[in-house]
């Protein structure tokens, strides 16, 4: 996560951008620009998840802050200014390191965290109070620069899929993921309202994605008149009730502050340091003491959470609604809290009637679509990471609307029946082939896409999910999961991204400076990628297959280099677990005493 902290702007001038903004936007929507409202496709706005849109540094006049190489500088999920950073934790890092006691440390700590994250802190109002713009597109993509489009692309590639919905009729909703939660969801209404003056149609399609969920909840539960102008909603990995690393963090039940986790490859399993960095900075842990260490990180993680996340109603609505009671009670309880708390009571209200809200879409006649993935552990921030089944980032039950499902790593017993909690048709069958995952206790048992062993943060890269999006909201041809044999409820997790790779570098081989083997040979993989692609039912093991068969053709005829050879272990790997194997979570000041300790009673013994 990126960082930094910038003078405080002020509420007024903050307000007064932000409604410029939407009027410049939202006055040039009254006329009907794109369509006459008679074609035959709904416009769709896609509501995409976090860190997805483009939220960026601003100074106090409100130009964007550029990087060296001229561009503007996200602010998601932090902003670094190392300079800054080193400056004020240096000294004091230094000084209790010789010392090995907190002099200061604990107090660094903190003010770097908030220098990082700071400028998505809000006030006590709930809104932003950081230099921050969000970039925003009151157009449909077709109208989007080029810069735009790549920006949007950069999150979801819809360059890289073709679609019959024509692009005049495709919006993307942004917003600041650290925002104003009731504000987002009004915006969202207000949005539609654009849409749909701008194209001349009565009815939208709406695409919320992961957090996207939440704002779509919200304005469900805020403005229930927008059921009259929807034609269909297509959720995807919606957080809808949540994450539970979020549930975790807020109600303290968080594993870094645990040395079993913190020295055991926790760093790395979080997918954001490389295997050598994670395991250098476990190394270096050790040079503190321990209670040094936790003081530190505990002072780091509060104002993380204290001074940013909990005053974030954006935040809140990511905490699953049975751990909001205990959070509010832990953060909203002092008076000065007492409009935040008010805020996210709201949207624990939209939470706890999601179900509700979903139904009376669904008896208005609007198609709801889900699709959920499964099969793959939570991130390990939380204690109760390994408790449910989830797609690293946000459990099952939240992202399905309910379905049951077996831990990772397990099946359903043998005599599990499907609990039809939302089927009550005998011939439907909601179990998944692999006996892990149970549908009908879903809300929506005959509309929800499974994918197994999906990441949550790589599902843009998840080819069939976007073939299959595309295809929902331009036609209506698919009506539930037994529509079509290329989408059938269950299907496989995958990353196209080293097929597409590998496939635009075969594109640029000249096929003349070939030999008749190599050019067959070159021919077959291409064909073998391309089947694979085209196959939305390919086993798991069938990407990797084409994939290595593509890459030693390209290495061979020098269209592409060998990727380099892994060694068995990492050096900085090794070290780690030898320390932890050796001596557990103890600092080098606790090991060099305990060595000490061991020689002088080994030579007491002898003399």
């Amino acid at each position: 996560m990126k960082r930094t902290l910038k003078t405080v702007i002020s509420l007024i001038l903050c307000v007064a951008m932000l409604f410029s903004a939407s009027a410049i936007g939202f006055s040039a929507a009254d006329e009907k620009i794109y369509c006459d409202g008679n074609c035959e496709y709904y416009p769709t706005v896609i509501i995409p998840g976090l860190g997805q849109s483009g939220v960026f540094v601003v100074d106090d006049n409100g130009d964007f802050v550029l990087d060296d190489a001229g561009k503007r500088i996200s602010a998601f999920p932090a902003y670094i200014e190392l300079p800054k950073i080193i400056s004020r934790v240096a000294f004091p890092v230094i000084l209790s390191l010789l010392t090995q006691s907190d002099l200061g440390l604990s107090d660094a700590l903190s003010d770097a965290i908030f220098m990082a994250f700071g400028i998505n802190t809000s006030d006590l109002k709930a809104q932003n109070t950081g230099n921050v713009k969000t970039e925003k597109y009151h157009k449909p993509y077709s109208e989007c620069t080029k810069e735009e489009q790549d920006l949007i692309n950069s999150h979801i590639p819809f360059h890289l899929y073709e679609t019959d919905l024509p692009k005049d009729h495709l919006y993307y909703f942004t917003y600041n993921s650290f925002g104003n939660h009731i504000d987002l969801a009004n915006e969202l209404y207000e949005y539609i309202q654009m849409v749909k003056k701008q194209t001349g149609h009565d009815k939208v399609n709406i695409v919320p994605i992961s957090q996207g969920g939440t704002i779509a909840s919200a304005m469900f539960e805020y403005h229930p008149e927008i059921k009259d102008q929807l034609h269909k909603v297509l959720f995807i990995v919606p957080a809808l009730d949540g994450s539970t690393i979020i549930g975790d963090v807020f109600n303290g039940r968080v594993n870094f502050l645990n040395k079993d986790f913190l020295y055991n490859g926790f760093l790395g399993n979080l997918g954001l340091l490389d295997a050598n960095t994670a395991r250098l900075i476990e190394i270096l842990f050790r040079i503190l003491p321990d209670e040094l260490l936790l003081s530190g990180l505990n002072a780091a993680v509060d104002t993380l959470v204290e001074d940013v996340m909990i005053r974030s109603t954006s935040m809140w609505a990511l905490c699953p609604s049975g751990d909001y009671p205990t959070a509010a009670e832990k953060y909203l309880s002092d008076p000065e809290m007492a409009d935040i708390k008010a805020q996210t009571y709201k949207y624990y209200q939209a939470q706890l009637h999601r179900f509700d809200n979903i139904q009376a879409l669904l008896d208005e006649g609007i198609q709801v679509f889900c699709v959920a993935q499964y099969d793959y552990p939570l991130i390990d921030v939380g204690e109760t990471w390994d408790s449910q089944n989830a797609d690293f980032i946000i459990q099952l039950d939240s992202t399905s609307l309910g379905a049951y499902a077996a831990n990772v790593g397990e099946t359903l017993p043998e005599d599990y029946v499907q609990k039809n909690t939302y089927c009550d048709n005998p011939e439907h069958n909601h179990i998944s082939p692999d006996r892990v995952v149970d549908a009908s206790a879903g809300l929506l048992p005959d509309t929800t896409f499974y994918f197994d062993g999906q990441r949550h943060d790589l599902t843009q890269h998840n080819d069939v999910i976007l073939k299959l999006a595309f295809h929902l909201i331009a036609h209506d041809d698919i009506t539930d999961v037994y529509s079509s044999p290329d989408f059938p409820q269950f299907l496989n997790g995958r990353d196209v991204r080293n097929l597409h790779t590998y496939l635009a570098a075969a594109e640029e081989v000249d096929l003349s400076a070939l030999t008749a083997e190599q050019k067959a040979e070159l021919e077959a993989a291409v064909k073998q990628a391309e089947d694979t692609l085209d196959n939305n039912v390919a086993p798991a093991d069938a990407f990797g297959k084409a994939e290595a068969k593509l890459l030693d053709i390209l290495v061979e005829i020098g269209a592409m280099e060998a990727p380099e050879v892994k060694k068995d272990m990492p050096i900085l790997e090794a070290i780690s677990l030898w320390l932890f194997g050796s001596f557990g979570t103890d600092g080098f000041s606790e090991i060099f005493l305990s060595i000490f300790k061991t020689m002088f009673e080994a030579i007491s013994s002898i003399l």
